[in-house]
């Protein structure tokens, strides 16, 4: 409840005009020319939130590409089609456009601040410095290299060069490192008002920052093992998020225009446009799993899912369909989730890197927290986990089959997370898509804007490789 309430209160600010004054009735006050820079780090935050929960076809393929979800009658997306709605074109513009300006604006009103005190202000540049490193992330796990050292420079800006995505990578985590030393230090409440995911608790953003950096380090960990380990092990022996209640989430709202985006495209849109792949269902009906009233409902008698074959369309009543969780409106958004976290932790310790607990038992926490916190009881787990298929020590393949098997499923309702982590692991086999004829592309192509203006650069970035088949730096498998 307190998250509603700072929301509903933040968004108020967000979407309101400044007050009146009388030497300026010549500016459009609806329009302010000045920005608070709580507002401008709420609607970032909110920005961001939105992008990754978006199951909206003009704005991510996300869901599609992990083949979790499969269209209904228009399956160009599922197909991997990109540039007719300008999808790549979406997120250059939500991340640059929207989110990092906004942490651009902010960081710049608080640099110029001389009334906070500096503590103050220096942790409120270590919140945005979390929520940039978690844009700057996702733009290279998307695209590969991307505009960075000369982003956001405006009209005299537009055609900046691209940076490796490497070391987009390397600068992110000094940043998370210099995030945490203040937030874990900083004074509480701040940005309170207009923090819609944490309230203005500095120690949840600092374990926030933590398991952002843990996450980029198992993504770089099959190229570069040594940095890798670095990064994980530093904050693997401090807070991270290990517990539900500490997810980074967004608690959105049940009026419009601050709900859920699923709830927009799934129930205000009137479309029937979703349904469950043959992918999803042909995992978890074989291992009974809890979940799978919980993430889809019109299952069969049996309580299986009804999966439609991948890409190829179908009709929405004859196959299962989102479930009624993922139709509410107040529905959160998440950013990272303790149960990814404890994933990504198995992941380490079976890479022999000092972590909390043994890969097994982060494993079951990883599965645990993923069923309990879709409404599952802990006897579901124990249950579901005793199963052969399931338990870490008899489940088939290697580590990263069993890892990447789970967290893939997990990862439901965050379809870039899942897509991603199928990447990473190239588990669990993914379908060949009914008329595009392959399977999931690994990264998305640069926009027809940036070719437009910005054809030099553009042209050289990731090598001159601007292939859907080609992978980002870290995806070496």
């Amino acid at each position: 409840m307190k998250k509603i309430l700072i929301y509903a209160g933040v968004l108020a600010l967000v979407f309101s005009s400044c007050s009146k004054d009388i030497t300026e009735f010549n500016e459009n006050t609806k329009q302010p020319t000045v920005v608070p820079a709580g507002t401008l780090f709420a609607n970032a935050s909110k920005e961001l939130v939105d992008y990754v929960a978006s199951p909206n076809v003009n704005v991510n393929t996300f869901r599609l590409w992990a083949q979790q979800w499969t269209q209904t009658t228009y399956t160009d997306e599922s197909n991997y089609e990109l540039t007719e709605r300008n999808v790549n074109g979406e997120i250059w513009d939500r991340m640059y456009a929207r989110v990092l300006r906004d942490c651009k604006e902010a960081r710049d009103l608080i640099n110029a601040d001389e009334v906070t005190p500096e503590l103050e202000r220096n942790t409120q540049l270590a919140m945005i410095g979390v929520l940039e490193a978690y844009a700057y992330s996702t733009l290279v796990d998307v695209f590969g290299d991307v505009p960075y050292t000369e982003a956001l420079q405006g009209v005299d800006g537009l055609s900046p060069a691209y940076d490796d995505g490497a070391a987009i990578y390397s600068a992110m985590a000094d940043q998370l490192d210099a995030s945490i030393a203040t937030l874990s230090g900083g004074s509480a409440g701040v940005f309170a008002s207009s923090d819609l995911i944490y309230g203005g608790d500095l120690n949840a953003w600092a374990a926030f920052a933590r398991s952002l950096k843990l996450r980029m380090a198992l993504r770089l960990a099959d190229v570069n093992g040594g940095t890798a380990k670095t990064w994980a092990e530093s904050v693997m022996s401090q807070n991270i998020i290990d517990d539900s209640s500490e997810d980074a989430i967004l608690v959105y709202l049940g009026s419009t225009p601050n709900t859920n985006p699923l709830w927009e495209d799934l129930v205000q849109s009137g479309r029937t446009d979703f349904i469950a792949s043959n992918t999803i269902a042909d995992i978890m009906n074989p291992l009974n799993d809890p979940r799978r009233p919980m993430y889809f409902r019109a299952l069969d008698s049996l309580g299986n899912i009804i999966g439609n074959d991948f890409a190829a369309g179908g009709a929405y009543n004859s196959f299962s369909q989102p479930g009624d969780m993922q139709e509410d409106p107040t529905h959160p958004g998440v950013l990272i989730s303790a149960s990814e976290v404890h994933f990504l932790c198995a992941d380490a310790a079976e890479r022999g890197w000092a972590t909390p607990l043994s890969a097994e038992e982060h494993y079951n926490m990883g599965v645990r927290l993923s069923i309990t916190a879709w409404g599952g009881s802990d006897a579901d787990a124990d249950t579901y986990l005793a199963q052969a298929d399931v338990a870490y020590g008899t489940a088939a393949g290697d580590w990263k089959q069993k890892i990447g098997t789970q967290k893939w499923i997990a990862m439901y309702d965050r379809g870039f997370e899942a897509w991603s982590s199928w990447r990473m692991y190239d588990y669990p086999a993914m379908n060949i898509a009914a008329e595009a004829g392959t399977l999931p592309p690994t990264r998305y192509n640069y926009t027809v804007d940036e070719y437009s203006v910005n054809s030099t650069n553009v042209g050289s970035a990731n090598g001159g490789d601007d292939n859907r088949m080609s992978k980002v730096f870290w995806d070496v498998n």
